[in-house]
């Protein structure tokens, strides 16, 4: 039986089709700078500033580049997670890194994964994600790949992980469709602002 695609699941397909748009226009230069200005906006940011366990991701091609913020949090002696993505059941453990390039395998998916002599760590450790995402919105809306990983990683600690999203200025829209089982994020950075929700209070 075929089932009809929902409006908000044809909107969300639109969207990523407008912004994948977007996203092939941009120069290699222009990712470069906003990528940087982007990371010092999140690291200004008091809820990342001050967590002792973070986990951020790997960039896959057009996604803003968070290795200076990587690098940053782990001179200053917080333990950063980078993701290891189980693709057959749609999950992700946070795996602590010391060093990206030597504690990264080769891309799978598209995507650099911590090596597999790594050991993971409990979830509830972490306690600040820096999500990826191909829309957002300034009230936390945000759209991913469609693959659902973090919101469904995310699903059970609402209320224990904040959250923060990493935005090219083109990835930010006036609203980002969501369902009842998308997660909001407390924040999202641009190179031009960081946009706060009151989801913590």
């Amino acid at each position: 039986m075929i089932v009809a695609e929902t409006p908000i699941e044809l909107a969300k397909a639109e969207l990523r089709t407008t912004v994948r748009g977007l996203l092939r226009a941009l120069t290699a230069g222009e990712r470069e700078a906003e990528s940087a200005a982007i990371c010092d906006r999140a690291m200004a940011w008091g809820p990342l500033s001050e967590a002792n366990c973070v986990m951020a991701y790997t960039p896959m091609a057009r996604e803003v580049d968070v290795r200076p913020l990587i690098a940053r949090l782990l001179e200053r002696g917080t333990t950063v997670c980078l993701p290891r993505i189980d693709w057959e059941n749609h999950g992700l453990s946070p795996v602590p890194i010391r060093d990206p390039d030597r504690d990264l395998g080769p891309a799978e998916r598209g995507v650099r994964q911590p090596r597999a002599d790594l050991a993971p760590i409990e979830a509830d450790a972490v306690q600040l994600v820096v999500v990826p995402g191909l829309a957002f919105d300034a009230a936390g809306g945000r759209l991913g790949q469609g693959g659902g990983f973090y919101d469904r990683w995310l699903a059970n600690r609402a209320n224990h992980v904040r959250t923060i999203g990493a935005a090219y200025a083109c990835q930010m829209v006036a609203q980002v469709p969501v369902a009842a089982h998308d997660r909001r994020l407390d924040a999202v950075a641009t190179a031009e602002a960081l946009h706060t929700t009151d989801r913590h209070g």
